[in-house]
């Protein structure tokens, strides 16, 4: 299935993205430094055979802060995005089926507030209440993307309460938990899927917003975001300093649109193929009949 749907664009994008992780691996376990100490050499430079990278204005390596500051980024981008998807679809149908009436009104109140707040803003408050850190910095992404979780799951639950396989659930005796795991969970999971992969996009935004104003990850901990902002004075002088930093992070959210997109295609390749055999199966029948 996944072949049908990859085209070659797609292939090209997905070769280019092992290749980048298996030298990433290979520089840092053979030829990496210290991503937090500075190199008793010349500053700004340029790229060569010991610094792939070259190094920024403290003399640090560019390849192993970059690689370091991937694996901190996209780590705690996917903790940011498991929680608020576990939260949003929970809550989402919770609200949207009424399973505890009286908890309604209150899951849809708090709701309505994380989408009063712009994107950009809602972190910022939330990181001054819990202040500066990796905590901080994953509660600001989890709260800024969950209420976009929250309201598709609870609008599409909302139009399941009254579909078929839903009433003959109740009629056979399911509770509302079980009708919610047994049924609406899993015919709401490719959507669930799908949103992950865009709010993905929007917490790799947050985390480098940040990160370039100088909050959430302290210093000398380096992140996309404060890798561009250290390497925005010297652009001219030291453009490798920004340029990869950029280029990791505009790539990924190329990458994880794409698959996305994939994701998409695959499902709707799948529920095309269930609807021609169910046509063809009534065709049959009524052949038959």
């Amino acid at each position: 299935m996944v072949k049908t749907v990859l085209d070659r664009n797609g292939k090209i994008l997905l070769a280019i993205a092992a290749v980048l992780v298996i030298l990433s691996l290979v520089y840092m376990y053979g030829y990496g430094h210290d991503p937090l100490a500075p190199f008793e050499g010349p500053k700004l430079d340029p790229p060569s055979g010991e610094f792939w990278l070259g190094t920024d204005h403290l003399g640090r390596d560019v390849a192993s802060r970059l690689i370091y500051g991937s694996y901190l980024t996209l780590g705690l981008v996917v903790v940011a995005v498991l929680m608020a998807m576990t939260a949003g679809t929970l809550l989402g149908m919770l609200a949207g089926y009424q399973v505890v009436p009286w908890l309604t009104p209150i899951i849809v109140f708090i709701g309505q507030i994380s989408v009063v707040f712009p994107v950009r803003v809602l972190p910022l408050l939330i990181i001054t209440i819990f202040g500066n850190g990796l905590l901080g910095m994953v509660l600001s992404m989890a709260f800024s993307i969950w209420g976009q979780f929250f309201w598709l799951i609870h609008d599409e639950t909302k139009a399941l309460h009254g579909r078929g396989f839903i009433r003959a659930g109740f009629m056979l005796g399911s509770s509302k938990w079980g009708i919610i795991r047994l049924h609406i969970l899993p015919h709401l999971l490719p959507t669930v899927i799908l949103l992950s992969t865009i709010c993905f996009r929007s917490a790799i935004g947050v985390i480098s917003t940040l990160s370039f104003l100088g909050i959430g990850v302290r210093p000398p901990t380096p992140t996309w975001g404060s890798m561009i902002a250290d390497g925005h004075p010297y652009i001219m002088q030291a453009w490798w300093t920004i340029l990869f930093p950029t280029a990791a992070l505009a790539g990924s959210i190329l990458l994880v649109n794409y698959l996305g997109n994939t994701l998409e295609r695959m499902w709707n390749r799948k529920g095309t193929l269930a609807e021609e055999r169910r046509d063809n199966g009534e065709i049959s029948s009524s052949a038959a009949s």
